[in-house]
Parts: structure tokens; sequence; C-alpha cells
């Protein structure tokens, strides 16, 4: 839906090539069946066949390039950068993504915290009641943290710090986060400021990135919104779906769900699992970061299917990898110009 939204307002402007990914033995239906029933002027599409080659921690076919800090997509590099080139062979030389969008339109049920500020009661315990019953979990968490004015506990999906931080690394807790609108903006910072690691990617491939939801006006339109009118359990990002209005199909605004990866990032870790094993007891582990016994009982769980919170894995993976690429990316070489000296 982020990415669709992106692509009917851009195609207003110009001229939009617009990528969908799909498995390569999945023909029709979910993301696909939106894909080609989507048909605006000046928007064309291609489509993108992920292979096993394409599966997240899987090496791509060069080095991860050296960028300023870890780059949220080291993991899916050899799907992303295949993407980035398929885009580049079309003649595109900018690429638009939908990164930012469930931050801003997805939001965790922090407004339940605004709730009780404004002692409406009644309409949190329904809404923390409605959002448990659809992930099938207990309310009564959800109740006791709007109730405490812990917004910051409500925007979590984990409770605690992984099992392989190490008491050096320290616990990475929101800051004083009193409302809805104050974890909404920390949740765009942490998403926005990494993000430029992913646009020095793309410039590897001679692409230039662009997030347009992590625009500080797009993040000013939403907070004009009250948070509990941000939220929504049976309609999918109303807040989106009605600032695009009729520029997206009729099919579209109906749309209800997003499509799911976790299936692949298990699949990933399975293909992938003696590197990642070796990873998990790498620099982070020689460093005094982490302790690498638990991070490694954790993928060998990822790879036979277990339930799997991904961020932090996926957090302590990216690092890994990152610094490999710092150490092993070439040195610049330095040399006087002809008849100079060294200054």
């Amino acid at each position: 839906m982020d990415s669709t939204a992106i692509a009917v307002i851009a195609a207003r402007y110009g001229p939009v090539l617009g990528v969908t990914a799909h498995p390569v033995d999945v023909t029709d239906g979910g993301d696909l069946r939106y894909a080609r029933a989507l048909s605006v002027p000046g928007l064309s599409r291609t489509m993108l066949s992920l292979r096993p080659r394409h599966l997240p921690f899987s090496p791509a076919g060069g080095h991860l390039p050296a960028t300023d800090e870890p780059a949220p997509s080291s993991m899916t590099w050899a799907m992303f950068s295949d993407m980035l080139r398929r885009v580049a062979n079309a003649g595109s030389a900018v690429h638009l993504t939908g990164d930012g969008g469930d931050n801003l339109f997805l939001p965790p049920p922090t407004h339940l915290v605004d709730l009780v500020w404004r002692g409406r009661i009644v309409r949190m315990a329904a809404d923390a009641q409605a959002w448990a019953r659809l992930r099938k979990v207990s309310p009564w968490p959800l109740v006791a943290a709007a109730l405490r004015r812990d917004a910051a506990r409500l925007a979590r999906p984990w409770p605690t710090r992984p099992l392989w931080h190490l008491d050096a690394v320290g616990d990475r807790e929101a800051a004083d986060v009193p409302h809805a609108d104050a974890a909404l903006i920390a949740s765009i910072r942490g998403a926005a400021r990494p993000a430029y690691a992913d646009c020095q990617l793309a410039e590897e491939l001679g692409i230039e990135l662009h997030n347009p939801y992590f625009d500080g006006a797009i993040l000013d339109a939403v907070l004009s919104v009250p948070s509990w009118d941000r939220f929504a359990v049976h309609r999918y990002k109303p807040v989106l779906i009605d600032a695009v209005g009729d520029l997206l199909p009729e099919l579209h605004r109906r749309r209800v769900t997003k499509g799911v990866f976790a299936e692949d990032f298990h699949q990933g870790v399975r293909v992938n699992l003696q590197r990642l094993l070796t990873l998990a007891d790498g620099r982070l582990a020689a460093m005094g970061l982490i302790n690498p016994g638990p991070l490694r009982a954790a993928l060998q769980a990822a790879a036979l299917g277990a339930k799997t919170v991904w961020p932090p894995v996926l957090a302590t993976l990216t690092a890994e990898a990152w610094l490999e690429a710092v150490e092993t990316a070439p040195t610049v070489q330095w040399s006087p110009t002809p008849g100079e000296g060294v200054r």
C-alpha cells in the first residue's frame, strides 16, 4: 500500500516504473493481484522473480559495500541489489521506496495512553481488546501499560532486550515517551537515521534512493490527526487511504492485509545457517558486546521454524556484517600531484 500510494502520486508528474517482487513459483494472488490491477497513466510495471539466491541473509554477487553505519537492507542485499540493477538497466536513475509507511500509518496501540489521559477508559479498554483479539494475545498487559501512561512499553513489540546482549551494551529503552505522538516521532527518527546507509548502498549501483515517508512535512501531516483516529482494527492504514483518496483504485482502497515475509527469513536462515553461525561468533563477540551462545541458539531455532522476534536478530547480524564490510573495504590510496610535495 505504501509503495502503491507513492507510485500513483509520482506517476502524475512523470513516467514511473513500478517493481513488484514475487517468489519465482508464485504467479498469481497476493501482491501480484494488486500490482496487476494497478493501471494509471504514466505507470509501467516490471516483475522481479525471487529465486533461492535472493533469500534473506544470502550473500550477494559482490561484497556488501561499506557505509557510514549499518544499513537496514544489509541482510536482504542480494535481493535489493538485483532490484536496483533492474531499475538501472531500465534507464532509471532514482528509486522511491515505501519505507516508513508502516511506522506512520500502522502504529502500535500507543494511542491507549492518550485515551487514558483524556479519561476515555471505556474506549481504551475496547481498543485494547480489539487489538489483542486480532493478534490472539491477552489485552491485560496493554491495559496495564496504558494505565501507567507507558507509551514506550506499548510501542515495543518485545518486552526485554535480547538474551545475547551483554551488560556492556546497556538497555536501549525508549526515552521519555508520554504519549502516542512522542512514540511516533521516536519511531520515525529511529527508522529514518539508518535509512541514509541504504542510500549509500544504492549509490554504489548508480541509483539515487529516496524515502518520501521520512519527509518532515509528511510527519507533520500525520501528527495533525488525533492518535485514536490514526488507529483502526478493521480498516487498513485509514489515514493513508483517506489522504490519497480516488488516486487509488477501489480494489486497493478495500485492501485489509499486507504481504508477510517471515517464511522467507526462516528459509534464509536455514539455507545460510553455517554462515550466520560464523557471524554470530565474530567481531561483536570478540569486542565483548554480545554472547554468541544465545544468538546461535536463536538462529538455530529460527532455522527450525520457531517463532522469532526478528528485529533484534537482524540488528545484530547487520552490525556484524557492517563491521566486516568496513574492515574489508578497499583503502584509499593518496598520492601527491606530480611536481608537488605532500602537504
